[in-house]
């Protein structure tokens, strides 16, 4: 008799400290759960990415009426997201785009993406910010006994170690936090272009303006389709959400924002520069200005607030 109740005894306990344990699990699976401001935080970030910095060129490459492929990439793109929510809501287990890679195509489709959107993604990414960060420090070098570091080479060091940190955070809601400083830096490289062009009074070169340019539009649509290059990882923003019936709001929240943004850097450095302007904005601003020094800067400062989000 005794032995029974010793018995019941430990599965009560049992049976409790599970009970327990799984409270704690949904509690810390609540907690990690995005609020909408959150989700538009880690959205306007994830779309308003270095591509900021070159609307200006993509303007100067297309002239004033390349400008519609910015909005019609907008449009695409913002359609593009809500299918890929319905492709998440379409089958239960499917979460990302490997995911939704094996449903359509199996196990190949699954490595393929899976290749393509964790590393290839980041790789692109890593050499396209050596590329910036190189043209602003063309004369960074590391000697290592024999062997020399050059500007691109040490950049792209400098740039895996400073995001690789914010790679093994899975919590969207504590990168939340991180996309706040990128949006904060985005806003930032806005404000320094338009201060030293309505401020400083550099001039504008308006009357040095095309309307079209068919000769090099294919460039200025590469450059416009990169801007929302990142709309591909809104399916970690959608999974992470708390309330997934807001992420149409979250959507249009986000691309209406950074459609402003980079319609606004177009239309000013175009405006500004005429057909000086160069690749980066920031290559054409006057280093004797501090508004230009705090661009240069906040490019710099912009790779740690950038993230991966795969």
């Amino acid at each position: 008799m005794n032995d029974y109740k010793n018995i019941n005894s430990f599965e009560i306990s049992l049976h409790t400290q599970q009970m327990s344990s799984l409270s704690q699990h949904q509690k810390s699976a609540t907690i990690r759960k995005s609020s909408f401001g959150q989700a538009v935080v880690n959205g306007v970030n994830l779309l308003c990415g270095v591509g900021l910095l070159s609307t200006s060129y993509a303007a100067q490459q297309g002239g004033w009426a390349g400008l519609s492929v910015l909005f019609i990439f907008c449009v695409l793109s913002f359609y593009t997201g809500l299918l890929l929510r319905c492709c998440l809501d379409s089958r239960p287990g499917l979460n990302t785009y490997p995911d939704i890679g094996e449903a359509a195509f199996g196990k190949v489709g699954r490595l393929v993406i899976s290749v393509r959107t964790t590393y290839a993604t980041c790789v692109e990414y890593i050499i396209l910010e050596s590329d910036n960060l190189s043209s602003l420090f063309p004369n960074a070098h590391l000697s290592l006994g024999a062997y020399r570091l050059r500007s691109h080479y040490l950049c792209a060091i400098m740039v895996t170690l400073a995001v690789l940190p914010t790679v093994w955070l899975r919590n969207m809601s504590i990168l939340s936090y991180i996309s706040a400083g990128g949006v904060f830096v985005s806003v930032l490289l806005v404000i320094c272009l338009f201060w030293v062009g309505l401020v400083d009074n550099i001039g504008f070169h308006v009357e040095s303006t095309k309307t079209l340019k068919l000769s090099t539009l294919p460039v200025a649509v590469g450059l416009y389709g990169y801007c929302y290059a990142g709309h591909s990882v809104l399916l970690n923003i959608y999974t992470s959400m708390e309330k997934r019936s807001q992420f149409t709001l979250v959507l249009l929240v986000s691309f209406a924002t950074c459609t402003l943004l980079y319609a606004g850097v177009a239309i000013m450095g175009y405006m500004m520069f005429g057909e000086s302007t160069k690749s980066q904005f920031t290559l054409n601003l006057p280093s004797n200005f501090l508004a230009s020094k705090i661009a240069v800067w906040a490019t710099v400062c912009y790779v740690t607030t950038y993230h991966t989000y795969e």
